[in-house]
C-alpha cells in the first residue's frame, strides 16, 4: 500500500512540475496549474489519484502552515486599525450576496431550499487562495491586503456556523444546544489564545530558540497544538492555525520560523490545490451550464461591485477599495462543503452540487487573473471611471507630505530603506518616505520622516512623486514591473532625477539599465563583494572591515 502510495504521491509532483513549468512558460498563474493537475489526474479524467484521503491529509497540512505563517506576519495591532472595516465589508458582503444570489436562484426556478443552500454557498471566498496569491505577489502587508484577509477571516467564521447550522439539520441535533456549545467553544478558544499569548508563548520560544532544530519542531508543534485545540472545540484547524501564528508573531524568532517553515508549506499547499482540482467532478447534463454560467458572472462581478461600495462609503479611495473588492470574485472551499452537506441531507440535488462545482472552477480560474494583474486592470478602468481615482478620508489622513520638492525620495521603509535612511548623516528634514504599509510610515514618521501612503504600482503614486521633484530617488521595492513603470514616468518627465533602484537578480537589473536606469543595485552581489572585501583585509592582517560589521551591521 505504502509503495502504491509514493508511486501516486510521485505521479502528482511530477505532473504538478511539469504543468507548472508549462504554464510559466506561456506566462499563466501557476496557482492554476496545480488545480488542472489535479482535474488531469482526477476521476474525470485519467483516475490516477485513488489515495484521495492521504493526499488530502498532506494538503490540509498546507492550509494550516500556510495560515500559521500568515499569522506570523500579522500584528494584533493592525486589528485595531482593520478590525472594523473588516467586520463591516465581512458581514456587508455576506447579506448582499445572499439576498441577491437567493433572487437570481429563484427567477431561475429554483426551490426555496436549494436557492437558500447556493445563495449561501456563493457569498464565501477562499481564504486560502488569495493569501497564497498575496503572498506570491508581496502585498499581504498592503493597507487592501490586510483589509482583505480581514474580512476573508469574517466569511470563514460565518462559514463556520452555517456549517454548524447544517450539521444540526442533517442530524436531527437540538439547534439551541448546537449554538450554546459553539458560544461556549468560542469562549474557551480566545481565552485559550489570550493565556498562551501572554503567560506561555515566550518562556516556551525562549527554551526551545538554543537549538535550531528544537525551534523548528516547537514552532511546528505549536501549529499542531491550536489547530487541535480548535477542531476539539468545534472550529476549523485553519483558525487554530491562524491564531497559534498570531501569538508568536511579537517573538524575535518569527524570521528565522518564517524561513524555515515556508519551504514545508509550499509543498504541501501544492497538494492542496491538486487534490481541490481532483474533486472537481463534471458528470451532470448540460441543464446545469446556463444557471452556473449566471452564477459565475455574479460572483465575479456582483461581489466585487458590493465590497467597493461598502469601502468606499467607509472612507477608502477608489484604488484601495477596488483592490480589495477583486478577492471575493470567487468561492470557496467552504462553499463545496456546504453544498456537498446539502445533497447528504437531502435539501440539494445531485445537479446542484455539479453547477456549484462549475462555478467554483470559472471564479477560481478567472479571479487568480484578476488579483495578479489587479494593478494593470485598475491603471486602465482608472482612466474611463473616475470614481476609480477618488480620495477617501482614511488613507488621506496617512499622508503626512505636504505638496512640495524634496530632495529625496525613497520609495519602500522596509528593511533596505531604514537601512539606507536612519543613519545621522543622511537623514535630513527633505526626505520623503513612500511605503503602502500603513504600519511602516508611523515608523517613519516617528522618526521625523515625510510620509506618504502610495504603491509604485498606482499612477497616482508615480504622478505625486513627479510633482515633488526630487533630485534623487531610491527604489528598495524590488518587483521589476513597477520599477521599469517608474523609470519610464520619472526620466521622461525630469531626466535630471537620479534613480537608484534595487534590482533581485542579474538578469533583472540588466533589463532595469536596459530602461535607461543609471543606478542598479544587485543585493547579492554586494554582499559578495562585501565578503571579497574582508577576505582581503583578512589576508592582509587587517581588521578594520570586521571591526565595522561589529560595530554597525545590527544596529537597527
Amino acid at each position: 500500500m505504502l509503495e502504491n502510495f509514493f508511486l501516486e504521491l510521485a505521479a502528482v509532483i511530477v505532473v504538478a512540475t511539469l504543468l507548472g513549468f508549462l504554464f510559466r512558460k506561456l506566462k499563466q498563474p501557476i496557482l492554476l496549474a496545480f488545480i488542472f493537475a489535479g482535474i488531469l489526474l482526477g476521476s474525470s479524467f485519467l483516475n490516477v489519484i485513488t489515495y484521495k484521503e492521504l493526499l488530502h491529509v498532506f494538503s490540509e497540512l498546507g492550509v494550516a502552515f500556510l495560515l500559521f505563517l500568515v499569522g506570523m506576519n500579522l500584528d494584533l495591532r493592525i486589528f485595531r486599525e482593520i478590525g472594523k472595516i473588516s467586520v463591516i465589508t465581512g458581514i456587508g458582503q455576506i447579506v448582499f450576496t445572499t439576498i441577491g444570489g437567493f433572487g437570481i436562484a429563484t427567477l431561475l426556478g429554483f426551490g426555496f431550499l436549494e436557492s437558500l443552500y447556493i445563495a449561501i454557498a456563493l457569498t464565501f471566498s477562499s481564504t486560502i487562495i488569495i493569501v497564497k496569491l498575496l503572498s506570491d505577489k508581496n502585498e499581504l502587508n498592503s493597507l487592501y491586503g490586510k483589509i482583505s484577509i480581514g474580512f476573508l477571516l469574517v466569511q470563514d467564521f460565518v462559514a463556520i456556523v452555517a456549517l454548524v447550522l447544517i450539521s444540526s439539520f442533517s442530524f436531527s441535533t437540538n439547534l439551541t444546544d448546537q449554538l450554546s456549545q459553539f458560544a461556549l467553544s468560542l469562549i474557551a478558544l480566545f481565552l485559550l489564545f489570550f493565556i498562551v499569548s501572554k503567560f506561555l508563548v515566550k518562556k516556551v520560544f525562549d527554551a526551545l530558540s538554543t537549538n535550531q532544530e528544537l525551534l523548528f519542531l516547537g514552532a511546528i508543534s505549536w501549529c499542531f497544538v491550536f489547530s487541535a485545540a480548535a477542531i476539539f472545540l468545534g472550529f476549523s484547524k485553519e483558525i487554530g492555525a491562524f491564531l497559534a501564528g498570531v501569538s508568536i508573531a511579537a517573538l524575535p524568532y518569527t524570521y528565522e520560523v518564517l524561513g524555515k517553515l515556508k519551504y514545508l508549506r509550499d509543498f504541501f499547499i501544492v497538494l492542496f490545490f491538486v487534490v481541490l482540482g481532483s474533486n472537481l467532478v463534471f458528470t451532470a447534463s448540460n441543464i446545469i451550464f446556463t444557471p452556473a454560467i449566471i452564477f459565475s458572472i455574479f460572483v465575479l462581478i456582483g461581489n466585487p461591485i458590493i465590497v467597493f461600495i461598502l469601502m468606499a462609503k467607509l472612507g477608502y479611495k477608489g484604488r484601495t477599495s477596488f483592490l480589495s473588492s477583486l478577492t471575493v470574485a470567487q468561492i470557496s472551499e467552504f462553499s463545496l462543503i456546504l453544498i456537498f452537506l446539502g445533497e447528504k441531507a437531502g435539501h440539494v440535488s445531485k445537479e446542484v452540487v455539479s453547477m456549484i462545482t462549475l462555478v467554483a472552477v470559472a471564479t477560481i480560474s478567472v479571479s487568480t487573473y484578476l488579483i495578479i494583474y489587479n494593478n494593470r486592470i485598475y491603471n486602465i478602468l482608472s482612466d474611463f471611471l473616475p470614481f476609480l481615482q477618488s480620495k477617501r478620508f482614511f488613507e488621506d489622513s496617512l499622508h503626512m507630505a505636504e505638496e512640495k520638492e524634496y530632495s529625496i525620495v525613497c520609495l519602500g521603509f522596509g528593511k533596505a530603506g531604514k537601512r539606507i535612511f536612519i543613519e545621522k548623516q543622511v537623514k535630513e528634514k527633505n526626505i520623503l518616505v513612500v511605503d503602502f504599509d500603513p504600519r511602516a510610515l508611523k515608523e517613519a514618521g516617528k522618526l521625523n520622516f515625510h510620509t506618504f501612503y502610495g504603491d509604485v504600482s498606482d499612477l497616482e503614486t508615480i504622478n505625486f512623486i513627479l510633482k515633488v521633484k526630487p533630485k534623487v530617488v531610491v527604489s528598495t521595492i524590488m518587483d521589476i514591473n513597477s520599477n521599469i513603470v517608474l523609470a519610464k514616468k520619472l526620466l521622461q518627465k525630469n531626466s535630471e532625477t537620479k534613480l537608484i533602484v534595487l534590482a533581485q537578480n542579474k538578469h533583472n537589473a540588466r533589463k532595469l539599465y536596459a530602461e535607461g536606469i543609471e543606478f542598479v543595485l544587485v543585493p547579492s552581489i554586494i554582499a559578495a563583494d562585501k565578503v571579497k572585501t574582508i577576505l582581503q583585509d583578512i589576508n592582509k592582517g587587517r581588521n578594520f572591515e570586521l571591526n565595522w560589521l561589529k560595530n554597525k551591521e545590527f544596529n537597527y
